[in-house]
């Protein structure tokens, strides 16, 4: 994925960052957060008489701080939940309305800035304000909302400033709002007074991440679900997943086919589980719910005499999905996940075996998949199905025979702490391994336990109950 320019412009460089927070406390000058009842309420009244909107209130999430010189107020700065719908600002990330609704609260919005009368007479003091709070800011977010801040926006009345602390700061001006302000819940109004949008980015990839189709650990653990009707992707990436399933051979029968192109049919099906639709029934539901350009972009089939496009019925899914060839099917998905990724090594590749619901029986004999997990992104790399009467051990090269995992860390369950496993992992694939050694093979186990005692080797930590050994 291609990075904004905006990660670029907000890496100032540490010796900088240093001069300014050596400037501001030779100075005296000190931000802290202000959260007792009385501080809020007396921060509420400065911000009512000194700022221009005489508005106090922030709107959602919101952390409000005070600039101090030798004990004194000199600045008030306030931050709120970032805007609902920003044009310019969604444009610049590239993120979907799924995305946006499940990463928006990882951007910020500073919603108040104000410099009061006594402050002291020192250059630069709006755009070294803003460096501090912005050093502090996600940490503090974090602390108190339980999750970081990637991103900030604010936005600058044109006909009253023009933004000199904000540039000074390495914020980019990014364009116009459309004039509106909202009322209510879900309703404008337009005053024709459009603001400039500035951003600034606490991440060097921020919006390579908010815009990600998975995000990687630790940031996947702040993502809030989306609702399961949003449409997950972007219009380049909706056409992209569609070329990709072009690869895949239509298993239908040739005649009376309604929706021609087999690869749009998959195409939907795929975005409907991006979303969270997890179950066939809400796969056709998402389906019906798309609207024309969502249609067209995955390239759903035109109506019988309409210019309209059709989505397919829960039951053309079902029966396209039974019908397509399940490792075929998993390589063109793993390829166009990876796709959208960055391009980066893999570090912590996790093996492991997983039995399919009693209820998925193929030839009589339940399904077994073999899985080779990127710990990072939490994406599956690549996906087998053991065949019956055999286990996971023989089919580990299988498994890993795609995978360029020189220097990579593979980690399993007990099963593959075998010789032939690990010659695999160190000689054919220039890999590492990390597998646990259980009390069923003592000879190994009281070997390692020996090891630790003499200080000769330590392993990843003592034995557990159940007696294990992980190296």
């Amino acid at each position: 994925m291609i990075c904004s320019k905006m990660a670029a412009a907000s890496s100032e460089p540490q010796r900088l960052i240093d001069e300014i927070l050596r400037e501001l406390s030779s100075d005296q000058i000190t931000l802290r957060l202000v959260s007792e009842a009385s501080e809020v309420e007396r921060w509420n009244q400065l911000v009512r008489k000194h700022h221009y909107l005489k508005e106090h209130r922030l709107v959602g999430e919101s952390l409000r701080y005070v600039a101090e010189h030798s004990g004194q107020p000199i600045a008030l700065l306030g931050w709120s939940s970032a805007a609902f719908h920003l044009g310019p600002r969604d444009r610049r990330i590239g993120w979907t309305d799924g995305q946006r609704q499940a990463r928006r609260h990882l951007v910020a919005c500073q919603a108040r800035f104000v410099i009061l009368p006594t402050k002291p007479k020192l250059p630069n003091l709006a755009s070294r304000l803003l460096a501090l709070n912005l050093r502090c800011l996600s940490d503090d977010w974090l602390a108190a909302y339980g999750h970081p801040i990637l991103l900030v926006e604010t936005f600058v009345d044109p006909e009253r400033f023009e933004g000199t602390c904000y540039r000074a700061a390495n914020w980019i001006e990014i364009g116009l709002t459309q004039g509106y302000k909202r009322s209510r819940l879900d309703f404008y109004q337009l005053h024709a007074q459009p603001k400039s949008i500035f951003l600034f980015a606490l991440h060097p990839h921020a919006t390579c991440l908010l815009s990600a189709p998975t995000l990687p650990v630790p940031w996947a653990d702040f993502e809030r679900t989306p609702s399961p009707s949003s449409f997950p992707l972007t219009t380049s990436q909706s056409r992209s997943l569609l070329e990709a399933f072009e690869k895949l051979p239509d298993p239908r029968r040739y005649g009376g086919k309604r929706h021609r192109r087999v690869a749009s049919i998959v195409a939907i099906a795929a975005t409907a589980m991006i979303a969270g639709n997890n179950t066939l029934l809400a796969i056709g539901e998402f389906a019906q719910s798309l609207s024309q350009p969502h249609l067209r972009a995955l390239g759903a089939s035109r109506a019988r005499r309409s210019p309209e496009r059709v989505a397919p019925s829960e039951s053309t899914i079902r029966r396209t999905l039974q019908r397509l060839d399940p490792d075929q099917l998993d390589a063109v998905i793993t390829e166009w996940l990876r796709s959208h990724l960055e391009d980066r090594h893999l570090e912590v590749v996790a093996v492991d075996g997983k039995c399919a619901r009693t209820a998925s029986k193929i030839n009589g004999e339940s399904l077994t998949l073999f899985s080779a997990l990127d710990c990072q992104t939490r994406q599956v790399c690549r996906q087998i199905q053991i065949p019956a009467k055999t286990n996971e051990i023989p089919a580990l090269k299988d498994l890993l025979a795609e995978l360029n995992l020189r220097g990579t860390l593979v980690t399993a369950d007990a099963l593959q702490t075998q010789k032939q496993s690990a010659r695999l992992v160190v000689e054919d694939k220039q890999a590492d391994y990390l597998l646990p050694v259980k009390a069923n093979q003592p000879t190994l186990f009281n070997q390692l336990a020996k090891l630790s005692r003499t200080g000769a080797f330590f392993p990843s930590g003592d034995h557990d109950e159940s007696g294990s050994w992980s190296t």
